[in-house]
């Protein structure tokens, strides 16, 4: 993992924390970011506009969603992120939270995909690591 993509992934999860948004120039337009089967909002969202759908459906339920980014791990071409959800839901009130892995994928100075997984064991494996 370069530096330079670590940092990327950085700045694109502080980014939606304090905005619920990411900052599109670190994102290519052709991205596809994949949501665990077993999520609620599971699917393959595609591009900007996909990637917008997502988080509006995740709107809809939560008026807060945080990723909490625990340790970041250098799986070759991807920066895997280990760490949890914490959400706030807009009508129960309620703050919880749950395991959130991602694998993030850069090429060239932009995201270009994202898989989040609910199962730590199955981001590891989807780069060829262990725990």
């Amino acid at each position: 993992m370069s530096q330079e993509n670590l940092e990327i992934v950085q700045r694109a999860i502080e980014h939606y924390n304090e905005t619920g948004g990411l900052p599109w120039d670190l994102v290519d337009p052709g991205i596809e970011w994949v949501i665990d089967p077993a999520a609620w909002v599971a699917g393959t969202y595609h591009g900007h506009d996909g990637v917008r759908t997502l988080f509006s459906r995740m709107a809809e339920v939560f008026d807060r969603f945080q990723i909490e980014a625990e340790r970041f791990v250098d799986a070759g071409d991807a920066v895997v992120v280990l760490g949890r959800s914490k959400v706030h839901g807009g009508l129960s009130g309620v703050t919880t939270g749950q395991q959130l892995d991602q694998v993030f994928r850069v090429r060239a100075g932009r995201i270009t995909a994202v898989r989040a997984y609910l199962r730590r064991e199955d981001a590891l494996e989807a780069v060829g690591l262990r725990e």
